[in-house]
């Protein structure tokens, strides 16, 4: 099946704002050389985990899986939380192999070394765009961010937060999440 059969067949069975919102993006529109581009891709595949579409989910990250990296990682940034997704799923379906391998070729980009000085920015800068945009559509993406960001850090380890903090923070936010239509 190819891209714009699989969203199609999202468009037509999901009926979910932010879903159909970024399938609708994706059609008129993916380059695997925009930022914006690759982070709808990844944004659907946080949303249809949200909803628990976990097929889906997967599917979508399989859109992106053959970027290489470049060394911009700022174009690898969606990519690698795409990746991150999917070992997630994968991982939560006891596919450990599968997701294992995911996460051994996206640390071959990362610098668990530098992780430290992420550490307030997503303990305490997210929280604070978050607070002072509740209710807003910046808000919500801001809390979505810190989604994909907690199972970014998650899967692939080695962040200086506790796998049972990021669980939580995790579920917390889909449950806030889970409720958007």
């Amino acid at each position: 099946m190819d891209m714009s059969e699989l969203i199609q067949r999202i468009v037509s069975t999901v009926d979910k704002k932010y879903v159909q919102r970024n399938c609708k993006i994706m059609l008129k529109k993916l380059s695997f050389k925009s930022v914006n581009d690759l982070g709808n891709v990844t944004e659907l595949a946080v949303w249809l985990y949200i909803y628990g579409l976990y097929d889906e989910a997967l599917e979508v990250c399989d859109i992106i899986k053959d970027v290489p990296f470049t060394g911009n990682y700022t174009l690898w940034e969606a990519v690698d939380k795409a990746l991150c997704i999917k070992a997630r799923i994968l991982r939560e379906q006891g596919k450990i192999e599968e997701s294992s391998e995911i996460i051994e070729y996206v640390n071959r980009y990362r610098h668990p070394n530098l992780y430290e000085n992420g550490v307030q920015w997503f303990t305490e800068t997210l929280e604070v765009n978050i607070a002072s945009n509740l209710g807003t559509v910046n808000g919500r993406q801001w809390r979505l961010l810190k989604l994909e960001t907690a199972i970014q850090y998650r899967e692939a380890g080695k962040f200086p937060i506790s796998d049972e903090s990021l669980e939580m923070i995790i579920k917390d936010t889909i449950a806030i999440l889970e409720t958007e239509k």
